[in-house]
């Protein structure tokens, strides 16, 4: 399993807090927050839930072409967390959407409906929707709708993931807004984001917060939704760019099932998949600031992914 995995993903286990690298380019870096512009409470859904409403950062940076976009979904078990903590200018954690826009991105961090106010599907449809509502502003924000991403931690990795594997839906009879736009997306990072729900409850691994997140436990008349919430179960080859970063000793998502996940994927024939097997580390967000090499590699992934091909780089 491990020689094929090799083969077909780039396999990195972080021994210890550092791993020094080139840093990446991903765009016209910006050496002061000056040069970005920051909006907040943006409203992507009207009327629905006070939830969804997301932060938006920019380059200030005057004519150019459209530049690619990314959507940062913070985690918290579904249960918790706010996309403050990816809009700090003092805590630059990796997918900070300052930092991003500083890059070159335009940069969202959203919020979105949790699961004691709305269980699954929901939060994967607020989700779809920013997407869409970044495509519907595209004009306004100067986007590149042709180049969106995804980067969530934990919670956030997994409905990240959600969003670049299944298949792009609209819920018509709903009206969801924003519903001639696509919610598809190019690239995903997900750090420490869960795999597969049936497992990881069947294991006792988060079982409440996962029956929490679902409605509540897999029987007769759920479990098709636990299937289709965990990713495992939507690998094919015609998948986006995907960067994974996972700690070897996460307490609350099995390692294992991340190999497992990576093996199946190359299996497939997914050529795009980098891997990060963080060694001695748990779950995010808070062991993996310690690690300096995790931001440039998330800009360096985004950026061989979502700018255009040839655009000159500096």
């Amino acid at each position: 399993m491990r020689a094929e995995i090799m083969r077909r993903v780039v396999f990195v286990a972080i021994v210890g807090c550092f791993v020094g690298a080139e840093r990446g380019w991903a765009g016209d870096v910006q050496e002061s927050d000056d040069a970005i512009t920051v909006l907040h409470e943006l409203r992507y859904r009207e009327g629905l839930s006070k939830a969804c409403t997301l932060d938006l950062a920019m380059p200030k940076l005057a004519g150019g072409s459209p530049r690619p976009a990314i959507v940062v979904i913070h985690g918290g078990g579904w249960l918790e967390g706010d996309k403050s903590s990816f809009v700090s200018p003092t805590a630059r954690v990796p997918g900070n959407i300052l930092d991003f826009a500083k890059h070159g991105f335009v940069a969202v961090a959203i919020n979105y409906r949790m699961s004691r106010e709305a269980p699954y599907p929901a939060a994967l449809d607020d989700c779809r929707c920013a997407v869409r509502w970044l495509r519907a502003h595209a004009d306004e924000y100067k986007i590149d709708t042709n180049h969106i991403g995804a980067y969530g931690n934990s919670a956030g990795g997994h409905l990240a993931l959600l969003l670049g594997m299944l298949p792009d839906s609209v819920d018509l009879a709903r009206q969801e807004p924003y519903a001639n736009q696509s919610s598809r997306v190019q690239a995903v990072v997900s750090d420490s984001g869960p795999l597969d729900l049936l497992e990881q409850h069947q294991q006792n691994w988060l079982q409440g917060v996962i029956e929490l997140f679902m409605g509540g436990p897999p029987d007769a008349t759920r479990v098709d939704q636990y299937r289709q919430a965990s990713p495992v179960n939507h690998i094919t080859d015609q998948l986006p760019a995907m960067l994974l970063i996972y700690g070897e000793a996460d307490s609350q998502v099995n390692v294992a099932i991340t190999d497992r996940f990576v093996a199946a994927l190359s299996k497939a024939g997914h050529k795009n998949v980098s891997y990060l097997r963080l060694a001695n580390v748990d779950h995010c967000p808070h062991s993996l600031i310690r690690i300096p090499y995790l931001q440039p590699a998330v800009f360096d992934f985004f950026g061989r992914t979502l700018l255009k091909t040839g655009q000159k780089k500096p």
